[in-house]
């Protein structure tokens, strides 16, 4: 269950969970999809994404209206957006060691759940030749800050 804060009503963000979310290997170019509940609203605007990384790879965030994501038919499939989290050229590490760290603040992205779930229906591309590792050893966690559009 991805953790949810709603004291301040302008500031707010769904997080994903390390042990739930992107918990399988994902190869080049290969994505893995999840439907992030939590949202407080099915309108909102994406202000800021913060990764946290156990790998030092190149990922993409990908977003979508439906928990449909890509589909054949490109009168079906619901991308709305993306979000480059390119750690190996701008994460870091605290004191060099443990995990990888990366935010891209200043967004200003529209983001609506067409199918009314309130959830942010997103998948982890991975860019990096290197696999995304599974389990323990390629926990990632993702935490995306919004605002309720009106």
């Amino acid at each position: 269950m991805p953790i949810t804060k709603d004291a301040n009503p302008s500031l707010r963000y769904v997080r994903t969970d390390k042990d739930t979310h992107f918990t399988g290997a994902i190869n080049q170019n290969a994505t893995e999809e999840e439907n992030i509940t939590g949202l407080a609203s099915s309108k909102i605007i994406i202000n800021s994404i913060a990764i946290l990384s156990d790998q030092l790879l190149n990922y993409r965030v990908i977003l979508f209206s439906q928990d449909t994501f890509d589909n054949a038919d490109l009168d079906v499939d619901s991308f709305w957006g993306e979000i480059g989290l390119d750690l190996p050229s701008y994460g870091f590490q605290i004191a060099g060691a443990g995990k990888y760290y990366m935010a891209v603040t200043g967004l200003n992205i529209p983001y609506e759940d067409k199918d009314g779930s309130e959830e942010l229906h997103i998948a982890l591309q991975n860019l990096s030749a290197t696999a995304k590792n599974a389990g323990a050893t390629g926990e990632v966690v993702l935490e995306v800050h919004y605002e309720i559009k009106e």
